[in-house]
């Protein structure tokens, strides 16, 4: 892997039986092109379904497109203190680290003792949906959920607290529980760093839906099967990016679209040759193009035009892409991509150094369970089932046959026979 792709890191620990325990590994075309990409890594782990089991530990961030960006990929036999410390110990080896980093994450504990001991410089959010997802399971009431999902997405400090206090006067409990976590770790408004559109950990979880079959294949043959698709995420990624004919990418070029249309209905009164007075809906927003910025916040927290900026930039007829953040630039999306992830070959054109062919790499001590393995995860009750019951009489969908009220021929336990 190391020689068909220059720059690759790759480490693997043993025990002293010389049996498997960790292993590491990010290419060298996603490390050369994480330094093109916003400083925000989600960060999760998902169950292997193979004889071995172990779990499957994933770094991702987001390309200028708004993609998800693969990073690194790690594999022990759990999540716990000492494969999390090893694992970000590798990936700041493999990566090093960047100026305003953040990392994004569930609240597992090891995870968050792994980022302290080895990036104390970093900040560490939480995935907002994971929280969320507590609150459903406390019986939290949806006004109190919808509160809190709007107080952690708003801009500015002030509707922040202004929805907190909504959230104190309605559920004291549920107050006093949000608050246990700091608001820096789960609330764009307090967060210290920029932390764009990254509130939750989906990219990861979509990362994993990737790599649901791949996951019950043999370490080895896992590998095989991310590097196909990482490869074919490049290259198709590459000539999108090549073909597109905007100064940024297309995503954000759709974003900027969308935002015209509500600019459009706003009035804008220039101050000075860089500020504007905008208003909306009889409230004043002073944008400042020169150091982009709002006062909605969106302008510099997104470091994308928010829709008073735009309406500032149409009035004076000059180009939106150049207040964009470099990030989101086709020039930052090419560098992303501009190196290849090569295919390892067969096994019989590998040039393998002598200390690795001296070096035996036993099973790990793993105790293999009686019974099936399990495939699918456990659902939990506060996720929304996704089954649909489709009645075998009225062919109609919410019920089954025998609470149909539709059909001229009753079920004997039917409901509407019940009632007769």
């Amino acid at each position: 892997m190391t020689s068909k792709n220059p720059g690759t890191y790759t480490n693997i620990k043993i025990d002293d039986n010389n049996r498997f325990l960790y292993m590491f590994y990010a290419y060298g075309s996603s490390i050369a092109g994480w330094n093109h990409c916003r400083p925000v890594i989600a960060i999760d782990a998902t169950f292997l379904k193979s004889k071995y089991r172990g779990v499957l530990m994933i770094s991702v961030s987001k390309d200028a497109n708004n993609q998800i960006f693969p990073l690194a990929f790690g594999i022990a036999e759990s999540e716990n203190n000492n494969s999390y410390e090893w694992y970000f110990s590798q990936l700041r080896n493999a990566i090093g680290s960047r100026e305003n980093l953040i990392f994004l994450s569930d609240r597992h504990q090891a995870i968050a003792n792994g980022i302290v001991k080895v990036y104390p410089e970093s900040h560490h959010g939480i995935c907002i949906y994971h929280l969320e997802q507590n609150l459903k399971r406390r019986k939290v009431k949806s006004e109190v959920i919808k509160l809190f999902q709007s107080a952690a997405r708003v801009y500015k400090r002030k509707e922040f607290d202004i929805y907190m206090s909504d959230i104190a006067n309605v559920d004291k409990k549920t107050y006093d529980y949000l608050m246990e976590e700091p608001p820096e770790r789960w609330a764009r408004s307090c967060s210290p760093q920029r932390i764009y559109d990254m509130l939750t950990t989906n990219i990861v979880e979509s990362m994993n839906s990737v790599l649901l079959e791949a996951r019950e294949l043999p370490i080895l043959r896992m590998m095989d099967f991310i590097q196909v698709k990482l490869q074919h995420w490049f290259y198709e990624r590459r000539n999108k990016a090549e073909g597109t004919f905007y100064d940024v990418s297309c995503w954000v070029e759709e974003e900027l679209k969308n935002r015209i249309d509500l600019a459009f209905t706003l009035n804008v009164f220039p101050v000075d040759s860089w500020r504007s007075r905008v208003e909306e809906e009889g409230i004043t927003f002073l944008v400042d193009l020169n150091k982009r910025t709002c006062d909605c916040f969106q302008f510099q927290l997104d470091e994308l035009p928010c829709i008073h900026a735009i309406a500032a930039i149409e009035k004076r007829n000059i180009k939106k892409s150049d207040f964009c953040s470099h990030w989101y630039l086709k020039e930052s999306w090419l560098k992303i991509y501009e190196r290849q992830i090569h295919p390892v070959g067969h096994t019989d054109s590998w040039i393998v150094p002598e200390s690795v062919k001296s070096q035996i790499v036993k099973p790990p001590d793993f105790k293999v369970p009686p019974g099936r393995r399990q495939k699918k995860r456990h659902i939990p009750a506060t996720e929304p089932s996704k089954i649909t019951f489709k009645c075998g009489r009225c062919r109609r969908i919410g019920h089954n046959r025998t609470t149909c009220i539709y059909s001229p021929a009753l079920h004997p336990f039917s409901r509407k026979h019940r009632e007769e």
